[in-house]
């Protein structure tokens, strides 16, 4: 299992709480004693249902989850003294043990498995402890919003004259703008601060006289089968890892590499409930589950439904998962929400593209430009996505293109080396995808000397893409991208660049990125990614006449695009497999002259292109109808006479429309009107057959005035 990280950037109630810790850490430090903080105290930490937050849709399914929803149980009753406690805290439980308190979490667990600690660590005490990160636990599905108090006392909910009722005068009191914190000794702890706002509790820090293991304290708090999430600041510097659906924070200490945690917890911080640990959750997950974030975006709105970033990351999952409907609306509901935010109209620009809606895509590609002069990395993404979206289209402008991917660079390179990890990485992965943008440009566009061009471009893509995974930590779904951008270059390039390095590259890429992927819509995504790279492959090989190779690439682009199908379902799915299916027939029909092969082929295509156009095919309603016509010839000559007949028909009232809406020259129509004749006069419909045979007639005589 993975231990996953993220950036700590925009926070708001977790950076206040650290905030504190930070502000306070050295004051009245002459006045502080070694507390012995013991695993007895750990019973005092209990759960306690959040009354403020919002109830969900699962709500009947969270309520019979495996975790408790009761206190949280008394794992020190037989402690009999405070450094007896201390020392069975600092020194972990036997494997056994550990596995016990772990399956009381979390039911579901097979006998033996380990939830939270695949082997046993160090005393915290030894100096050579060699710390394991809590690894994250494989989803159980959903876990109940339960937030945790300490000795009476809940963020969120208790007041500050209930605090003094319960634990009476304060030892000192800070104040800072709006907020004050009172510290306390609370038995077995000598520190414990509390912080208010508005005479309400916010925060709740407990320290330790000594650093204690995570993955200790995450099992005896009955969290090890919460998924945490690693808070970082904005240079990647590990601060902490908090687990959303408690409330509860662990505040690490000081590793030497500090973009490793060093698993020691100094302090616990327990803060309400609220939207900002799951957004941090949600967008680290980002790229792997979009099951996960889903549902700690839901999670994040139910606590906060107007968070302009928890809408944005939302759209982008649903983008990703391709439910641009529900996408769009989220986009323009974090938009409206924070309308001078450049990346959220990047966002939105992206996903109105994909919807096919290209003149607002642009528009909205435009403003993230104008909002985004002090955020080069973000301007440097919109200008990229301004060539993308001006190639694209019924009438691309290459040239205009590239002129957007080059400023996108250039903004790029300004902070390509930034010390912030976050604008670095951002800048880096524009560099990668604005030179493959420009790859296109120049492989579709009209220019001199191509071939020369595309390559080197090429080159200096793969070139960023490697150096964002060797150097980075990036994904090797980067190096994926390049190879089947440059597979859909070649393409472009009407077959004049050998694609086969480039195929097997992105074979080897594309089966490693499906085989560890644990997400069943990601295998989905790089399944039909890899499909859709060999059916370029398939169309190149044609324009090279090497129909073997051709039909080679076809029967694999068939397979993976098959099994993406499968799981998503969709119009574009279902065309593009429809188009490959079709191909493969034809390869058949006129290579081979095998018309019974190709109707084996048309059988498994007919269904797909009965469906509506996808949005970014509309332009394609004449090629579709023309498709339909030659299927219709391999019908007849395999005695399908009737499907024959429907099949032309069908194909010639697509070719009608695509006239009448000027997507396709009249002259088309000649072969499918005689055609049809031709099957009705050999059927004894003599009067259907001189009708169209009128039509061909009429449009060839018009044609030649």
């Amino acid at each position: 299992m993975q231990f996953k990280s993220i950036r700590w950037i925009e926070v708001v109630a977790l950076s206040a709480a650290i905030g504190i810790v930070f502000l306070y850490e050295t004051i009245g430090a002459e006045e502080t004693q070694k507390p012995k903080a013991s695993s007895g105290a750990f019973s005092e930490l209990k759960i306690k249902k959040d009354s403020s937050a919002a109830k969900t849709a699962s709500e009947s399914e969270r309520s019979t989850s495996s975790e408790p929803d009761k206190p949280i149980s008394d794992i020190s009753q037989a402690v009999e003294s405070q450094a007896d406690s201390l020392q069975k805290v600092a020194e972990p439980p036997a494997l056994d043990a550990v596995t016990q308190q772990q399956n009381a979490g979390q039911s579901d667990s097979q006998p033996g498995e380990s939830i939270a600690i695949s082997e046993p660590v160090s005393s915290a005490s030894s100096n050579d402890a060699e710390l394991k990160p809590i690894p994250i636990p494989d989803d159980a599905g959903p876990v109940a919003l339960e937030a945790v108090s300490f000795k009476g006392v809940t963020p969120g909910t208790t007041t500050i004259d209930e605090v003094e009722k319960a634990w009476g005068v304060p030892k000192e009191i800070f104040k800072q703008d709006d907020m004050m914190t009172q510290l306390y000794s609370v038995e077995p702890f000598e520190r414990v601060e509390v912080s208010y706002q508005h005479n309400k509790v916010v925060s709740v820090v407990i320290r330790f006289d000594k650093p204690i293991p995570a993955n200790n304290i995450a099992v005896q708090l009955d969290m090890a089968f919460i998924r945490p999430v690693l808070v970082s600041n904005e240079l990647g510097d590990i601060l902490g890892q908090v687990y959303p659906e408690r409330g509860v924070l662990f505040a690490f200490e000081s590793s030497e590499d500090k973009s490793k945690s060093s698993s020691k917890v100094t302090h616990i911080i327990l803060e309400a409930l609220n939207a900002e640990p799951f957004i941090l959750r949600a967008e680290t997950e980002l790229d792997s589950r979009y099951d996960m974030s889903l549902r700690d975006l839901e999670d994040a709105l139910n606590l906060q439904p107007n968070n302009a970033r928890a809408h944005w990351l939302l759209s982008r999952v649903l983008s990703a998962m391709e439910q641009f409907e529900k996408a769009e609306a989220a986009s323009a509901d974090a938009v409206a929400l924070e309308p001078d935010n450049p990346r959220y109209r990047v966002t939105r620009a992206q996903i109105l593209g994909q919807m096919g809606r290209l003149q607002e895509a642009i528009e909205e590609a435009e403003k993230a430009v104008e909002t985004s002069k002090n955020f080069a990395h973000i301007r440097a993404r919109a200008l990229s996505l301004l060539g993308d979206l001006t190639a694209s289209g019924l009438k691309p402008d290459y040239r205009k293109a590239i002129g957007y991917h080059t400023k996108a660079i250039e903004a790029a390179n300004t902070v390509a080396n930034d010390p912030h990890p976050a604008i670095r990485m951002a800048a880096k992965e524009v560099l990668v995808d604005a030179h493959l943008g420009a790859v296109h440009d120049i492989a579709w566009g009209d220019w001199k000397e191509k071939e020369k061009a595309v390559s080197k471009w090429m080159e200096r893509a793969s070139m960023f893409a490697d150096d964002l995974v060797d150097n980075e930590g990036g994904s090797q779904e980067r190096q994926f991208q390049v190879c089947t951008r440059a597979l859909t270059a070649c393409l472009g390039m009407r077959g004049k660049i050998d694609p086969e390095p480039w195929i097997r590259e992105a074979a080897s890429k594309g089966d490693d990125l499906i085989a560890s992927s644990a997400d069943s819509f990601h295998k989905a995504q790089y399944q039909w990614q890899l499909g859709m790279a060999l059916y370029d492959a398939v169309q190149i090989y044609q324009m090279r006449s090497d129909h073997d190779k051709a039909i080679k690439y076809a029967l694999s682009a068939v397979e993976y695009l098959e099994q993406g199908h499968e799981r998503k379902q969709t119009l574009s799915t279902a065309y593009i497999l429809g188009r490959l299916y079709f191909r493969l027939g034809a390869i058949q029909a006129i290579r081979d002259e095998n018309h019974q092969q190709a109707v084996t082929w048309f059988e498994k295509a007919v269904p797909l292109l009965l469906k509506p156009l996808p949005p970014e095919a509309i332009a394609d309603l004449g090629r579709q109808g023309e498709s339909f016509v030659s299927m219709g010839v391999s019908y007849w000559q395999t005695k399908h006479r009737k499907k024959a007949v429907e099949l032309t028909e069908h194909g010639i009232e697509l070719m009608e429309k695509a006239v009448k809406q000027g997507k396709l020259d009249q002259s088309a129509l000649i072969i499918p009107y005689n055609n049809l004749a031709a099957m009705h006069r050999q059927l004894g419909a003599s009067k259907d057959a001189e009708r169209y045979q009128a039509r061909a007639a009429k449009i060839k005589e018009n044609k030649i005035k």
